[in-house]
């Protein structure tokens, strides 16, 4: 879409027919916004698909292969990747959201990482459903008490909210544990595939977070980035809903309709509900990327108005390492915390649609979120109140 550019040569000097010619032809040739976001949001929704299919297939197979060995060596193993993975995200998020500046600081930042690692290493090894639900009420808590970060203007009220976010943090965690441990004595689900499905969540992980930091400029895409913080929330509230529909259906109904009911490792047996599932996540991908660009057309929540939202073809590139691993540990304790809730679902004799479709359903409103938590762990926050200077012209007609 050819927009001319107001200046002085703009008003001053007309153009020649021809030239007036040459720019109707152009523009007449250039696709209008609305097809370029439309073709950028089945963009997001075609990668998304294509890595999840990829990711999803590939931690199949290892689980498939990983199933057949003892159970033991099997948790042992989970559990220690779940603790890497819990003791890395715990600091990078502790890290940036309590500061390392002093020695209090300092502290809180290692209790926040020793609970996380051992938190990780229970639930991905063991399945512990208390802990997944003292995580979820932690979170919950102090993602509501980080908002009274909004309103506050001295650097003593925000260190007194920092605080708080800290004790909160930790207290709910304990209470949530606390509380679930008082309803349910069993705090180790009894499938022995549990810890075989999670060491293939690994690769699956990996894979999908390689696949969108290498494809996510293949074709048009919606850039996140050219909203702030407050906007990125926003956007992943109006986008949870479509995307947990579509988690509970698909991953949910029609895989459980789809794969066998008992317990099994085959591959064949589950890669078609496995595909499945995956159309969810082209969902939340298209979803996502048009709530975004409805955000930045109605200019709220920019962050930069030089940032362009619809970005053009670039082609792949090569994936930041440390983005990767931060990223496929958030995305693997989420999924590790959803079986454990599937897998003691089960436990207590519900059947397998319904056991899928609760834990399908809490889980995708905490993975909608997953860009938002990593957004936090690199230390992105609230933005800080701006003025706005008004042009004197304004000023004389308010």
């Amino acid at each position: 879409m050819y927009l001319p550019s107001i200046s002085g040569d703009f008003f001053s000097t007309p153009p020649h027919s021809g030239d007036v010619n040459v720019l109707a032809d152009n523009a007449a040739h250039e696709p209008s916004m609305r097809s370029r976001v439309a073709l950028a949001c089945f963009s997001h929704a075609t990668r998304d698909f294509l890595g999840q299919t990829a990711g999803r297939l590939l931690g199949l197979g290892v689980y498939s292969l990983l199933s057949t060995l003892g159970e033991t060596p099997m948790r042992v193993a989970s559990g220690i990747a779940g603790a890497g993975a819990g003791g890395r995200l715990s600091y990078l998020i502790a890290r940036s959201q309590i500061g390392t500046g002093s020695y209090s600081q300092c502290a809180a930042v290692g209790v926040c990482t020793i609970l996380g690692t051992v938190i990780g290493g229970i639930v991905v090894g063991a399945g512990s459903n208390q802990i997944v639900s003292g995580l979820a009420a932690g979170s919950l808590m102090t993602s509501a008490i980080s908002l009274a970060n909004k309103w506050t203007s001295t650097s003593d009220e925000k260190q007194h909210i920092t605080d708080l976010k800290t004790g909160s943090a930790i207290g709910l965690t304990c209470a949530g544990i606390g509380v679930t441990a008082w309803c349910d004595h069993q705090w180790k689900v009894g499938s022995k595939l549990y810890p075989a499905r999670n060491l293939g969540l690994i690769v699956e992980s990996t894979v999908i977070e390689i696949c969108k930091s290498s494809f996510e400029r293949v074709g048009p895409s919606i850039n996140r980035n050219a909203l702030n913080f407050e906007g990125k929330v926003i956007a992943s509230l109006l986008g949870m809903a479509p995307y947990v529909a579509a988690t509970v259906l698909l991953n949910g109904y029609a895989s459980s309709r789809l794969q066998p009911q008992n317990e099994t490792a085959e591959f064949t047996g589950l890669a078609v509900p496995m595909i499945v599932g995956a159309i969810a996540n082209a969902v939340r991908g298209f979803a996502n990327a048009l709530v975004v660009y409805q955000l930045h057309s109605d200019e709220r929540f920019i962050a930069d108005y030089n940032t362009l939202i619809v970005r053009d073809h670039a082609g792949a590139n090569r994936p930041d390492a440390e983005t990767v691993l931060n990223k496929t540990s958030i995305r693997f304790l989420l999924s590790a915390c959803r079986n454990a809730v599937y897998a003691r679902l089960r436990d207590s004799g519900m059947s397998v649609e319904l056991a899928n479709e609760i834990a399908q359903g809490v889980y995708a409103c905490y993975a909608q979120c997953r860009d938002l938590i990593h957004d936090i762990a690199r230390g992105e926050g609230w933005s800080e109140p701006r003025v706005v200077q008004r042009m004197a012209a304004e000023q004389a007609t308010a």
